[in-house]
């Protein structure tokens, strides 16, 4: 447990420290990478004028106890991972905790005790699958269709990066300790691909197969020392390694890797992070649609939809409804939009 002054010493710190920030941001999490549920301070961030600040597996308690803290520092924005890694009941500080098990989550909990701050989901499964993508395009290039790629690992963001890739058109190998479960995964990609998408899936039953069946290698699994020295003969043609998982490599093939000089990466999702908050929080100049609907003309049935609203035969789509511009087309009796594409005033004047 984090100690109430513990925190408030942590904020100080680092507001005077980096003095050129004005704020602090939070984000919340839970991992499951430790045995004991035990919270603990995580990594720090920068963006524009805010210091993010990490902290892991905080229970219900420990939110109540900093709330008062939380508001004296000002801290207007956090975000909280709505992943759930671990039940979130066993951080309860109820009694009964059987009425509160159903609806509990770190997020609800948050929302209960910082109400008064923005609270902001994200997904570090999401984030942590688009940092990897992004990685592969920044090494490989953007075009990754017709690659091949082996994940270790096929939990939920081995599956996701692995149904990415499918549908970009990269051939994916994939080795988990679950065959069977994994099998059942492997089957829903294959089945759930555009017929477009001649990639494949392939599980193996072999991890040694798996390695050497692609250059490139994501690990995502959750296994403790799965590659071990005895494997590093397969990465001799490796292009790139990219460590996603928890310790699944050995010391020993950590420290070999590095004599062969062995392009081996961690992943790190600082970046998408930061720009995930920064978009959050700043003010958008992008234009903000919201469905309407406008009776422009009562007696010539002229109605004008916008924004997404779901239109029926006669309506006319036009880039705002409430401030008509740029007609789209109009909506056809088959409920397909039948193109004009032209000014408003020029097509108003024509009717």
């Amino acid at each position: 447990m984090i100690e109430k002054q513990t925190i408030k010493s942590v904020f100080l710190n680092l507001l005077k420290t980096f003095k050129e920030y004005e704020s602090l941001i939070l984000t919340l999490s839970l991992s499951n990478e430790s045995k004991e549920i035990n919270s603990y301070l995580g990594g720090i961030r920068f963006i524009d004028k805010n210091i993010i600040l990490s902290i892991i597996n905080p229970s219900e308690k420990e939110l109540n106890e900093w709330s008062h803290l939380i508001k004296e520092f000002n801290i207007k924005n956090i975000f909280i991972d709505i992943d759930k890694k671990l039940p979130f009941d066993k951080r309860l500080s109820v009694k009964n905790k059987s009425e509160k098990i159903k609806n509990s989550s770190l997020f609800n909990a948050a929302e209960k005790t910082l109400g008064f701050a923005k609270i902001t989901p994200w997904s570090s499964t999401e984030l942590t699958a688009k940092a990897a993508i992004e990685y592969l395009r920044k090494d490989l290039g953007n075009n990754l269709s017709s690659s091949e790629i082996t994940i270790i690992g096929f939990g939920n963001i081995g599956f996701q990066i692995a149904n990415s890739l499918i549908r970009e058109g990269v051939k994916v190998h994939c080795f988990t300790r679950n065959y069977s479960k994994g099998l059942i995964k492997a089957q829903s990609i294959n089945l759930l691909k555009s017929k477009y998408t001649f990639a494949s899936f392939n599980l193996h039953k072999s991890l040694r197969k798996a390695i050497s069946s692609s250059q490139v290698l994501l690990e995502c699994s959750t296994s403790k020392n799965t590659i071990k020295e005895n494997l590093i003969s397969e990465f001799n043609s490796h292009k790139l390694i990219l460590d996603i998982g928890k310790h699944a490599f050995s010391k020993e093939f950590i420290q070999e890797s590095q004599k062969l000089n062995l392009k081996f990466r961690r992943i790190d999702i600082s970046s998408t992070l930061c720009e995930l908050i920064h978009n959050k929080i700043s003010k958008s100049s992008i234009r903000e649609y919201k469905p309407s609907k406008v009776i422009y003309d009562f007696k010539k049935n002229i109605n004008l939809i916008s924004g997404g609203w779901k239109g029926i035969p006669g309506d006319i789509v036009v880039d705002d409804a409430k401030n008509p511009r740029f007609v789209l087309g109009i909506v056809n009796d088959s409920f397909n939009l039948e193109p004009v594409y032209s000014s408003f005033q020029k097509w108003i004047d024509s009717q």
